[in-house]
């Protein structure tokens, strides 16, 4: 029995031991696997391998990231940071700057992926760092960032545009002095890259050298495409008095790439030119027929007015005679007619380097605005040969309408007295059909004048205005005075008109001859006290009717200028 008892106490503390022991390990691994939640730790770009791209082309960036830690980083952000566009190697214009991954375990390496980026094809061909940074989250909700560089490399094959002159074209080998000719510049885009608002501009011209015979001395393009050819034209004059040489011209070519980046080229060409004989005479020069001056009669012709158009025709041909000369005169606008003839001239003759002077009447329209019209002269001729030349000619002529400014009589009460202030008015108008602008009016006479000078600024056409001031007459008898009107026109020109008057003085009221006595005051006062309140009231009476009068008669005359 005893024996049995000692067997049961040893079993019972097997058994304890036995459950201890799994209790023991219980916790042990549960401390093991709190010590695996340690916070992750993320590392950019380990990697090998440099990844290469070439300028132009489209593909993946893939950037790996490894977590150097135990705990695993969640929800994972990836983005690209940019600190200079410029010296960025992609294309941003499609690209997405982030990208996502769900989770990196343990001492595990995962690939950030940016699909389809495009390399610039602007690009240069060198190694480019790459800013990236990384925020995630550990498995114990805390939040983590990295951050660090890549690198990636660029090749570029492709030349950037660079526009170059390939060649010049021309109907003969050199210009002859005295002769225009067209020639057409042979420009090549020798990069790959297409080039964008391009300007192509002709210059290094001289008075007595080589001149631009068109309007334009630049060419504008919208693009130009890589390894292509464009001919641009510029029609050349060679002075009649050139010598034989080569004469150099300045060819300026600015542009941009795809990417709105300046570029800017000059170069020098080169031009022949067959100069004069040993007369100073090169007689295979064209002849050609110009007009060196002209005349109007002023600075401006003036809307409605006739004018004379002198212009002065040269042959600059030193050799040849022209005749059959023919000018046709046509305006903007029909602004200008001829008048008592038509709008042609015909010319016989004009010998070799001569002049003749040929007039005709023209007349601007009434209603032309103030500004710069051009009468386009077109001019054919022939050469002793029969050889017939076209030309054709720009004259600017200014256009002025009349400045019209009329005024009223000037109003003044019927009598007048020395030493007693009084007021005299009129009225002007502007009827012209143009503005009249720093309008001043002034009196000026035999008396003292008070706010006699009144700036009124600009009066527009159609409009109306009144002028008054007060003056007071020193002395009796005839008296004279002007009111002055001082303006400009549209040109700036100046102008002053004057209105005169006459004003009739009476002498002043002579004082009482004689004070009365303290006794006779009150009864002197009573006498006269009634005939003054009743002057007065005539005095009152006779003003308003003049002002009304005055405003009745305004009113008439601005109806019947409306009308």
């Amino acid at each position: 029995m005893k024996y049995r008892s000692v067997i049961f106490i040893v079993f019972l503390s097997m058994l304890f031991s036995c459950y201890n022991l799994g209790w023991y390990k219980s916790q042990s691994l549960e401390a093991a696997d709190n010590l695996s939640l340690e916070e992750p730790k993320l590392v950019i770009g380990r990697s090998n391998s440099m990844p290469v791209f070439k300028s132009g082309e489209e593909s993946h960036l893939i950037i790996p990231i490894q977590n150097i830690h135990d705990g695993e980083a969640q929800n994972i952000n990836v983005s690209l940071l940019i600190d200079d566009v410029a010296k960025f190697p992609f294309e941003l214009e499609k690209m997405s700057l982030q990208t996502g991954m769900s989770s990196i375990g343990g001492h595990r390496t995962e690939s950030a992926i940016f699909f389809d980026v495009k390399v610039a094809s602007t690009a240069e061909s060198k190694i480019y760092p790459i800013g990236v940074k990384v925020d995630y989250t550990s498995q114990n909700g805390n939040q983590g960032q990295s951050s660090g560089n890549i690198y990636v490399k660029i090749e570029n094959e492709q030349k950037t545009p660079g526009l170059i002159l390939a060649g010049i074209q021309m109907e003969n080998e050199q210009i002859d002095s005295g002769e225009s000719q067209t020639i057409e510049l042979k420009i090549k885009n020798d990069g790959h890259l297409t080039a964008r608002d391009i300007a192509i501009k002709l210059a290094g011209f001289t008075a007595n050298g080589l001149r631009l015979d068109q309007p334009l001395d630049t060419f504008h393009l919208k693009e130009f495409k890589g390894q292509e050819f464009k001919y641009i034209p510029f029609k050349i004059y060679a002075d009649p008095a050139m010598e034989s040489g080569t004469y150099p011209l300045d060819l300026i070519m600015k542009y941009k790439d795809e990417f709105n980046k300046d570029y800017s080229k000059e170069e020098k060409l080169y031009l022949t030119v067959e100069g004069s004989g040993p007369e100073g005479k090169n007689k295979k020069a064209t002849p050609r027929l110009i007009i060196n001056n002209y005349f109007y009669g002023g600075e401006y012709a003036v809307a409605g007015e006739v004018f004379s158009l002198s212009m002065s025709l040269f042959n600059t041909s030193q050799v040849k005679a022209l005749s059959n000369i023919k000018l046709s005169l046509s305006s903007e606008e029909n602004i200008f007619s001829p008048v008592n003839s038509s709008n042609s001239i015909f010319i016989d003759n004009i010998p070799a380097a001569g002049t003749m002077s040929q007039s005709i009447k023209l007349k601007p329209k009434m209603d032309a605005a103030n500004k710069t019209y051009n009468i386009t002269v077109d001019i054919e001729y022939e050469d002793e040969k029969g050889n017939k030349y076209t030309a054709k000619e720009l004259i600017g002529i200014p256009v002025a309408q009349p400045v019209k400014l009329i005024f009223s009589d000037i109003e003044a009460p019927p009598q007048l007295f020395a030493g007693t202030p009084v007021g005299i008015s009129l009225d002007f108008y502007n009827t012209g059909r143009t503005l009249i602008r720093n309008l001043i009016i002034s009196t000026e006479g035999d008396f003292d004048i008070q706010d006699g000078n009144v700036f009124v600024g600009n009066l527009e056409a159609g409009k109306s205005d009144y002028y008054d001031v007060t003056i007071t007459p020193s002395k009796e008898g005839k008296l004279t005075g002007k009111v002055l009107f001082d303006y400009d026109d549209d040109t700036g020109k100046h102008y002053q008109v004057e209105k005169s008057f006459k004003l009739e003085v009476m002498k002043a009221a002579p004082p009482p001859a004689d004070i009365p006595p303290p006794d006779m005051e009150e009864a002197g006062a009573a006498r006269w006290k009634k005939p003054a309140i009743i002057g007065s009231g005539i005095l009152v009476v006779a003003v308003t009717a003049f002002i009304l009068r005055r405003r009745q008669l305004r009113k008439k005359e601005e109806v019947s200028l409306d009308e």
